[in-house]
């Protein structure tokens, strides 16, 4: 019994043993899948996690910029101030000017012709009344020829006039009144043909308008039966051509009775135009009949007067054809070659230019400098081509008028001693003095700015850029001299090309 007990017993251990391994798997089993399924609950959760941080990320780094590009730009900019710098200097006013004389022309002939011989060429010196060129004139040739003939033509009815009356001058005369008459009897002959045509245009008339009272009858006659039906439409056709045709009648034969009048008033204004000159060829009749009477004498002799200055007048006007100087001076240019056809100076340069001895030197000054320029004022003109010799002269004259387009007038200089390597046409510089060790302000070139029509500088004013008007004169090697608008004490930004108007600023 004991050893069946102790079987027993060992059996149940066995049991025991043999359930244990299993139950140990489980609960590892159970314990594994429990922390896989929290690992699958809480995976989603860190990955939007971490994408939100990769965001916040982002848009720290993106306001970073921006703040700091704000601060950048909202930052003022550091410029340079600088003040005006007194000092004594000699203003003047540089332009560039153009060499000619105090008296320019175009030399010709006072008409048309073609040139037969030049005695000068370019360069050459003339005095005044030196012959420069002849002009073969073709016109003034026939005028001549002209005017002698007429002058012979008013000799010739002088000495009729003068003369006793001839019996050929009476026969003749008695002539010329019987073809007066003559005409003024076909004259009316003629009116009385014309009032005759329209007498019968007028019958005629009134038999066309009868033919078209019938056909426009038979007109409304037919109207009336083709809308009954009683006739065809071909017929109803008929009598609306035949009315037309008839209507196109009356208005041609109207038009003929008015051409028939304008012939009555033609032959009526004629006929008294023959009758004028019936009374035109007696009372010339009378006159040679009686005789010329002093005052037919001296009106033939005042033809005869005109006659010889007209002949005097293209004699000049051929003598013309040789040409003089007006004045000393130089040949500038020829216009016209020998053998070349020239017209009058009024529509042509002429033969030649011609230049007075006597230089001048032109330029175009700005508006802007009229009030600093004077009469007399010294000027020193020099040239790029001889640098080394430069040479006084006087300002001489002042234009009248201010060049709207440009904005510019225009001054004349007058050289005080002239090189003689100065040339008319030449390009000089010219310095206007305008005023002698004066006292100016002057600021760097790269201070002054133009806007609009204005020259101004820059100030700072509460932090901000802003612009104030200056007048100016020229450069100087010492700066630009400012006559206005500046104070000695004023500061100004040194270079305006680094800042605009309405830019912060501070300065450094």
């Amino acid at each position: 019994m004991e050893r069946v007990k102790e079987a027993t017993t060992e059996i149940d251990e066995t049991a025991v043993t043999d359930e244990a391994p299993d139950t140990e798997y489980k609960a590892k089993e159970t314990e594994t899948n429990s922390s896989h399924s929290r690992s699958e609950s809480q995976g989603p959760v860190s990955k939007n996690f971490q994408k939100w941080l990769i965001r916040l990320g982002v848009l720290s780094v993106i306001g970073l910029v921006s703040l700091a590009v704000l601060w950048l730009t909202q930052r003022p900019t550091k410029v340079d101030l600088i003040q005006p710098e007194q000092a004594v200097i000699t203003e003047t006013i540089t332009s560039s000017g153009t060499v000619g004389g105090t008296t320019e022309t175009n030399v010709g002939a006072q008409s048309q012709g073609v040139v037969q011989k030049l005695f000068v060429k370019e360069g050459d010196e003339v005095i005044g009344g030196q012959q420069l060129a002849s002009i073969k004139n073709d016109v003034a040739e026939a005028r001549i020829l002209q005017a002698q003939a007429a002058v012979s033509t008013a000799r010739s009815q002088l000495l009729q006039v003068s003369r006793g009356a001839l019996a050929s001058d009476i026969d003749a005369g008695m002539q010329q009144v019987r073809q007066a008459r003559a005409q003024v009897e076909q004259q009316r002959a003629a009116i009385i043909q014309a009032e005759k045509n329209v007498a019968q245009a007028r019958s005629q008339l009134a038999q066309f308008e009868a033919e078209r009272d019938l056909a426009k009858k038979n007109l409304e006659r037919s109207a009336s039966l083709v809308k009954d039906g009683v006739i065809a439409q071909v017929e109803y056709d008929q009598s609306l051509t035949n009315f037309r045709v008839a209507d196109k009648r009356v208005e041609a034969q109207k038009r003929a009775i008015e051409l028939a009048q304008s012939s009555v008033r033609s032959a009526n204004a004629s006929l008294k135009s023959a009758q004028a000159n019936v009374g035109t060829q007696q009372a010339r009749l009378r006159t040679i009949q009686t005789g010329a009477r002093p005052e037919d004498i001296r009106v033939a002799q005042q033809r005869v007067a005109e006659a010889e200055r007209a002949l005097i007048v293209a004699q000049q006007q051929a003598g013309d054809a040789l040409i003089f100087a007006p004045f000393a001076g130089k040949v500038t240019r020829i216009n016209a070659e020998t053998g070349q056809t020239v017209g009058s100076l009024a529509s042509s340069n002429g033969v030649l230019t011609l230049v007075s001895v006597e230089p001048e030197i032109r330029l175009d000054v700005d508006e802007s400098n009229l009030s600093s320029l004077r009469i007399g004022q010294e000027v020193v003109i020099s040239s790029g081509a001889f640098a080394d010799s430069r040479f006084q002269g006087s300002v001489s004259e002042l234009g009248a008028a201010v060049d709207q387009a440009r904005g510019t007038i225009e001054v004349k200089v007058v050289p005080n001693n002239t090189p003689n390597w100065l040339r008319p046409g030449q390009t000089v510089d010219v310095n206007i003095i305008t005023a002698k060790e004066v006292k100016r302000l002057l600021v760097p070139e790269k201070a002054l700015i133009r806007i609009g029509d204005e020259t101004v500088v820059f100030v700072i004013e509460d932090g901000i850029v802003a612009q104030k008007p200056v007048v100016t004169r020229s450069p100087t090697g010492k700066g630009v001299p400012v006559i206005s608008g500046l104070d000695q004490e004023d500061f100004i930004i040194a270079d305006t090309a680094t800042v605009k108007v309405g830019d912060r600023v501070e300065a450094r």
